[in-house]
């Protein structure tokens, strides 16, 4: 009976770790957003983490490995840019791509609630897996709040969009890739077991703090690593203020460009001895030690 037990349980082990063996980014890493730096150095590049955009080639990510960082691939899931290779095809959709992204004219919004969407995320999904990223930045999914959505007949709704965002978690896992949750902080308590870490931008201003929204993701051992633009802050003031105890992996940027030049926020050595990083016991790790327990007291008290 025990040997069965036993047999059981190990084969049910391995199936747990192959299904586990996505990157699973954790609290604290470095990272750099480097989407808009054709001249990128990986070379001089400190950060564990970089951010780049899922056209760059194979060749090119595998050169990021070799210089020891975790690769993640980004593309517009709510909208489509102008410049992308499969621009034809979405066009084809009938009713997908609807007006355009004021902030960024060279994009426009996506009717996210359309089926014939599916295949061509899950087309640039494959090809990020094929050139071995090891995870995805899914932007642009707050276009429901977007004026330039709320002014079709039938605008999307919050609900359209967790829809959404959990197939893109799923289709994601599937293909054996992890994935961030890109801002969208309205659905976080909805979505966010479908995600493996997150992505913000400006969460630490005091005008709209937002980041300690991210502790209950934090405290999952899931990783958030954000970005500050210094055109939007006053200063250290605001991340000292808003990152004191929240570990979150910030980069500090000159502006929107992403270009690799900034800083890694360092909470101690900008704010003083008095700001803490922020420590957050890992429920996960917690649930795998009873786990494990459970299972000596089955395979050794079992007669």
């Amino acid at each position: 009976m025990k040997f069965i037990l036993s047999t059981a349980i190990i084969v049910s082990l391995l199936f747990t770790k192959n299904v586990e063996a996505r990157w699973k980014p954790t609290p604290g890493m470095t990272w750099n957003y480097v989407l808009g730096d054709d001249n990128f150095n990986v070379h001089s590049e400190k950060a564990q983490v970089i951010d780049v955009d899922y056209n760059k080639s194979a060749s090119t990510i595998q050169e990021y490995h070799n210089a020891g960082k975790k690769v993640i691939c980004y593309f517009s899931g709510g909208t489509l840019e102008k410049h992308r290779k499969d621009f034809a095809e979405y066009k084809k959709v009938d009713g997908l791509v609807r007006n355009k992204y004021e902030e960024w004219s060279d994009e426009n919004w996506l009717d996210i609630r359309k089926e014939g969407l599916k295949p061509l995320i899950r087309s640039r999904m494959k090809e990020a897996v094929s050139k071995n990223c090891d995870g995805l930045e899914v932007d642009n999914l707050d276009g429901f709040q977007q004026s330039e959505v709320q002014s079709w007949s039938n605008p999307l709704t919050k609900a359209d969009t967790i829809t959404f965002a959990k197939w893109l978690g799923n289709t994601a896992h599937e293909l054996g890739i992890s994935i961030g949750l890109k801002n969208a902080l309205f659905m976080i308590n909805e979505v966010g077991g479908y995600f493996d870490f997150a992505i913000n931008e400006s969460c630490a201003t005091l005008s709209h703090p937002e980041c300690h929204l991210y502790k209950p993701f934090l405290s999952e051992g899931k990783a958030v690593f954000g970005v500050s633009y210094e055109s939007r802050m006053s200063g250290n003031t605001d991340l000292c203020s808003s990152l004191n105890g929240i570990n979150i992996s910030m980069i500090v940027k000159k502006d929107q460009y992403l270009r690799q030049e900034g800083y890694i926020f360092d909470g101690k050595s900008e704010c003083g001895s008095s700001f803490k990083t922020g420590k957050y016991f890992n429920i996960n790790i917690y649930k795998y030690i009873c786990i494990y327990i459970y299972i000596y007291f089955l395979i050794f008290k079992i007669d």
